[in-house]
């Protein structure tokens, strides 16, 4: 089978851009053909060629009035993205399309120009943006969902996207664009990796032929577990408000981070700058320790060498992989109760949870994990075998095939 992979994005710089790399060499160990349409960029991946990639775009330079209506327009339909997908529809004939986050860079043209050439169309969603013009549904760094039922105005109005007014305009009219023409419609089926993501985009008004539950994969043979460990905890992901940063930099404050323990901060953001101060100004420099960002063995050996992970993200998370990773290492997770977390961090079985945004509840989860090191082990070795039994990438391309074959039929 020839299936069509297309994402933004040709190289990791998320979770959706990871799984959407990940899914295609699973594809290709399983014999079938995978050919990607995406941007292009400097960091991508090495291409096949019969790979396609559009012009880049970056949407933050500034730009002339008319450069930026034209980029404008680009964002709402894609003349390019269309053009590729007629010709790889005739040179490759894909039995299949699979999307990921195609929004904006290549716009959704490309699934009215897959649904012209006859090809089904398969989406995973990592985000909310069928049911958001700002993907996070989030507002002034709370949960949003004044959008429910397409009044998508409502990003213009409280600049949701990049607290731009234009920005948010043209988000808003985006999605009423693709509403009106019955776009996201055209897709046969959606992919949603949470339970909880499923019900909030049917809750809030995709307009869908079919959602289906199906969880990420990952590859277990790099992930060497390593149970319990020194009193260290970690973070790893983007400096931003929405990730609960603040919360739980304040949290470890608390509970007196520095007299026995540490947290090491991994990753980069926006907030970084503010937050490095905020630390110093405390005078717990050494104790909250701000590493940048890791990946590969240095990020995987990072957290071998921790207590537990902490993920205290106040939006509502899909299923993230900052979450599976830490159990593939045999680490606990205190995580947030919000989004799909939840479903992946059981309190007391394979982790520790409290209520989003409240730094002294997070701070009692952090003190039991702590105190507790044969208990934090006990709970690693649950979190391993949860995504030993739920995450296989055998199980996982099996199921996607079974959908392709579904929507092809």
């Amino acid at each position: 089978m020839i299936v069509l992979q297309v994402n933004k994005f040709h190289f990791i710089k998320g979770g959706a851009d990871r799984y959407y790399l990940e899914v295609s060499r699973l594809l290709r160990q399983a014999g079938h053909d995978v050919v990607h349409l995406a941007m292009a960029h400097p960091r991508n991946e090495p291409a096949g060629q019969d790979d396609a990639f559009v012009e880049e775009v970056d949407y933050h330079a500034s730009r002339s009035p008319w450069q930026a209506l034209r980029v404008a327009s680009r964002l709402v339909y894609n003349g390019e993205t269309a053009r590729l997908v007629r010709r790889m529809a005739a040179v490759r004939k894909p039995a299949v399309a699979h999307l990921h986050n195609v929004y904006h860079q290549l716009s959704l043209s490309v699934v009215r120009e897959l649904d012209r050439q006859g090809i089904p169309v398969v989406m995973t969603l990592h985000d909310y943006k069928p049911v958001c013009p700002a993907y996070l549904l989030m507002t002034g760094g709370k949960i949003c969902e004044r959008c429910r039922g397409g009044r998508f105005y409502h990003a213009a109005v409280h600049r949701c996207n990049l607290e731009s007014l234009s920005a948010s305009l043209v988000a808003s009219l985006e999605a009423y664009v693709h509403r009106m023409a019955g776009t996201y419609g055209r897709v046969a089926v959606y992919l949603c990796p949470s339970r909880f993501l499923l019900e909030k985009v049917r809750e809030l008004g995709l307009r869908a032929p079919a959602l289906r539950q199906i969880n990420y994969p990952l590859l277990l043979d790099r992930y060497a577990p390593a149970y319990g460990g020194p009193p260290v905890l970690i973070y790893a992901g983007r400096l931003s408000r929405e990730k609960g940063i603040a919360t739980l930099l304040d949290a470890a404050r608390r509970q007196g981070v520095g007299k026995g323990w540490t947290l090491r901060i991994l990753g980069e953001g926006p907030l970084r700058e503010t937050m490095e101060a905020q630390v110093a100004a405390w005078g717990l420099e050494g104790a909250i320790r701000f590493e940048g960002y890791l990946t590969g063995d240095g990020l995987l050996e990072a957290v071998r060498e921790a207590r537990a992970v902490v993920v205290p993200s106040e939006w509502y998370e899909n299923q993230p992989y900052a979450v599976l990773e830490a159990f593939a290492l045999g680490k606990p997770v205190i995580g947030s109760r919000i989004g799909g977390i939840p479903e992946m961090v059981e309190d007391g079985v394979t982790g520790w949870t409290f209520p989003a945004g409240d730094p002294e509840a997070l701070g009692a989860s952090i003190r039991e994990a702590l105190d507790g090191p044969e208990r934090a082990a006990e709970l690693g070795r649950t979190a391993r075998r949860r995504v030993e039994e739920r995450h296989d990438p055998r199980e996982h391309v099996a199921q996607l095939l079974g959908i392709y074959e579904e929507v092809r039929s």
